[in-house]
């Protein structure tokens, strides 16, 4: 048996499926590749909403083989940050225009703890959004890194944030603030930022 400490990733719940009692199962490690059934290895808390009022289960697996851990995120939640996904797409397509609801509404509203969550959310994705555009290539129109308005309605024709979120986190191991700590290396080689 290996000992050290184990590298933990990070899904979302939407991309498992239940076993047949409904409960979370799931087979296959993002870690060493092997299709082995990865094991249940507790859970931890973590707060749902910016506020600290609502703490959340995050259940996690671990492989057997590579001794990896696997964090699945429950929906509506980003990883690393406790404003929802709904609140800051509703927040980003009212401040850049909803592609597919038009113009005319405004952000929701939000405490002065998430308004600052928010702000800094805009702010790692203003700094992220050439690599984003580079992971989504041609899905993304090449004016799309003009601004944030334009990026953002570039982004929100792929599908809802909670959309983006699994297929940047399937395909490429980022989210839209930053990548994986435990894949660090990976987004780190072309010095983008992290």
């Amino acid at each position: 048996m290996r000992f050290g400490f184990a590298l933990r990733m990070q899904i979302f719940q939407r991309a498992i499926t239940a076993d047949k009692k409904g409960a979370l199962a799931m087979k296959g490690c993002g870690g060493c590749g092997s299709e082995v059934v990865l094991h249940r290895h507790g859970r931890y808390c973590r707060y749902a909403r910016a506020g600290g009022d609502a703490l959340v289960q995050v259940q996690r697996f671990i492989c057997p083989r590579c001794r990896r851990t696997t964090s699945v995120i429950p929906e509506g939640m980003f990883p690393y940050r406790s404003v929802p996904v709904e609140k800051f797409q509703q927040h980003m397509d009212a401040r850049c225009g909803d592609p597919a609801a038009g113009e005319g509404s405004g952000p929701p509203p939000a405490s002065e703890v998430e308004q600052g969550c928010i702000r800094r959310n805009v702010k790692k994705l203003l700094e992220r959004k050439e690599l984003i555009c580079g992971f989504l290539g041609q899905l993304m129109p090449a004016q799309s890194s003009a601004d944030l308005g334009c990026f953002w309605r570039a982004l929100r024709k792929l599908g809802s944030t909670a959309e983006i979120l699994v297929r940047l986190a399937r395909d490429f191991k980022s989210s839209l603030f930053g990548c994986y700590r435990t894949l660090r290396p990976n987004c780190g080689r072309a010095g983008v930022p992290v």
